[in-house]
């Protein structure tokens, strides 16, 4: 690998990124259900919250108007989800209550179109004027012959960038819905850009042979940074754990102490700032023990100059130090990382350890803690 000719390129191009605001439904895993997609869909069309109400039915019926050239009138309506037909169930039905008008709505994300549009267009006994089908989906899709002419295609980014046309969202008096229509938005342009060309994706292409040069020096580097993770733990006379490279535990696994050294990297890896973090970790029920342990230690003189980190879930960081690191001093990280901590965690680490765990046998580690290199 020629590193000059890939550092040139790297300094002469600004890499595209693709940010995707992650949602609720992305959280959980659900961003392509669609039954949750088709009943969020009614909900909004059927909120109390008439601009939200107004605008999700106006931008279908504009479109509508647009693709059909039909012009409904949906006044005094209700919303229904997965009516049943004589074969099957329709997705989203919106019946106007006055003039009978009716749109039925086929909701696709992912799934193959595979159910009977014709059945479902029948089913409802109103004269052809005064109803229109939806095939909604991601991407632009073909009406079967049988039900062209009746069913239109509509892709959801097309019915919600009508919505944002017309939605003036920051107007909005309920913050909990300026949330949820805030998030159903970005759900919908997440997974509708999925399948499209992007401007990273097409950065890639044009440059495939110098990115993929890029990507053999991220696996070069994260070895060397497992490499060292393991080194420091060897050198303490210690085990690692854990599969992210941008943090390792330092622990006794004989013993299982749920007591341990943690380094944080992900500074360092992500190039936000060269810099790691050293943390004196507590999970379960050490966890549970931390403010008796801060009033134990609290006159400690490697205490103070430490701050408290996080607590999240069975973790928390008790005794927290950030270091800056030299990128050029990177080829010796275990050694200066193992002097911080022989400097810095030793002692109070070890007697927090005897503290929690009285009956533990330490011994064949401990000496390692106070062992400080002669030239530190």
């Amino acid at each position: 690998m020629n590193l000059k000719q890939l550092q040139t390129f790297l300094n002469q191009n600004e890499i595209p990124t693709v940010k995707q605001n992650v949602g609720f439904l992305e959280i959980i895993n659900k961003s392509h259900n669609e039954t949750i997609n088709s009943n969020l869909y009614a909900h909004f069309l059927s909120c109390k919250i008439n601009p939200i109400k107004h605008a999700f039915l106006d931008a279908l019926l504009d479109l509508i108007e647009e693709k059909a050239s039909k012009k409904l009138s949906i006044a005094q309506f209700q919303v229904r989800t997965e009516l049943a037909t004589t074969t099957g169930r329709i997705d989203i039905v919106l019946e106007d209550n006055l003039n009978l008008n009716t749109i039925l709505i086929e909701n696709k994300i992912y799934h193959n179109l595979h159910n009977d549009l014709k059945e479902y267009w029948t089913f409802f006994k109103l004269n052809e004027s005064k109803k229109v089908g939806v095939l909604l989906t991601l991407k632009p899709h073909t009406i079967p012959i049988e039900v062209q002419g009746k069913f239109i295609n509509i892709t959801h980014w097309e019915w919600i960038s009508k919505v944002k046309e017309i939605l003036d969202v920051d107007s909005l008096k309920d913050e909990a819905y300026k949330r949820y229509v805030t998030d159903f938005f970005n759900t919908i342009e997440n997974i509708s850009t999925t399948y499209k060309m992007n401007n990273s994706a097409k950065f890639f292409f044009n440059n495939a042979i110098q990115v993929n040069k890029a990507y053999d020096t991220i696996v070069e580097g994260h070895g060397y940074l497992i490499s060292q993770y393991q080194l420091i733990a060897e050198k303490l006379g210690l085990q690692t754990y854990g599969s992210d490279i941008n943090w390792r535990n330092i622990w006794d696994e004989e013993n299982h102490l749920d007591t341990f050294i943690t380094i944080d990297a992900q500074d360092l890896v992500s190039g936000k700032y060269p810099r790691y973090k050293i943390i004196l970790e507590l999970m379960r029920k050490d966890k549970d023990r931390v403010e008796e342990l801060s009033v134990k230690f609290e006159n400690h003189a490697q205490f103070n100059d430490k701050f408290r980190g996080q607590t999240r879930g069975m973790h928390c960081h008790f005794l927290v130090k950030e270091y800056d690191i030299d990128l050029n001093d990177l080829d010796k990280f275990a050694e200066i990382v193992e002097h911080n901590i022989k400097t810095d965690f030793n002692k109070i680490f070890i007697e927090v350890v005897e503290y929690l765990y009285p009956d533990k046998n330490i011994n064949i580690w401990k000496h390692n803690f106070m062992a400080v290199n002669k030239n530190d």
